[in-house]
């Protein structure tokens, strides 16, 4: 007599397998800290790139305001040379006016060394960056670097670039040196 199916041992077995395959591999989907850090200081690059090329386009000042984990986008829209930071101003500045970063990343160099091209210190709490009618940094020939890390690893740090003539780069902490 031939058997149909599957008995109930065999079935358990596979459940067993599929279990312990699942145990395995499961922590390696879930996203590392140096990995958000680097898909936020992503986002923000293209966010200040987006802030440059929209004052370029517009002909008028952007400003880029970084808080603790957020950073908010102004653009001068009555183009009297002054961004009083109101709901108008960030309105006037299209889709990706504000942005939060995820959980556990935060502004700050973590365990990392300054890049060798960071010459300016930005003091802690709100920073601004201005983007002149021209798309350069304001004042002109200013630059800075942004630096995100996480806060369950010193070590996962990202940095956003920007040089006075307001091009973006991402750089990344990997090993002890920056790439």
């Amino acid at each position: 007599m031939r058997r149909r199916g599957t008995s109930l041992v065999e079935l358990l077995i596979v459940m067993v397998l599929i279990g312990v395959m699942t145990t395995i591999a499961a922590p390696r989907l879930l996203p590392s800290a140096k990995g958000t850090v680097e898909q936020n200081a992503r986002l923000l690059a293209q966010d200040m790139d987006m802030a440059r090329t929209r004052a370029y386009s517009a002909r008028a000042l952007v400003r880029v305001v970084l808080a603790d984990t957020t950073w908010q986008s102004f653009l001068d829209q009555n183009r009297d040379s002054v961004i009083a930071e109101t709901v108008t101003e960030r309105t006037a500045f299209g889709v990706m006016s504000s942005r939060t970063l995820e959980t556990g990343v935060v502004f700050g160099r973590g365990s990392a060394s300054r890049l060798p091209l960071d010459t300016v210190t930005i003091p802690t709490g709100t920073r601004r960056i201005m983007f002149g009618a021209r798309g350069t940094t304001e004042p002109f020939g200013s630059g800075t670097v942004l630096y995100l890390t996480h806060t369950s690893d010193a070590t996962a740090v990202s940095a956003v670039e920007i040089t006075p003539a307001a091009n973006v780069k991402v750089w990344r902490w990997v090993d002890g040196a920056w790439q």
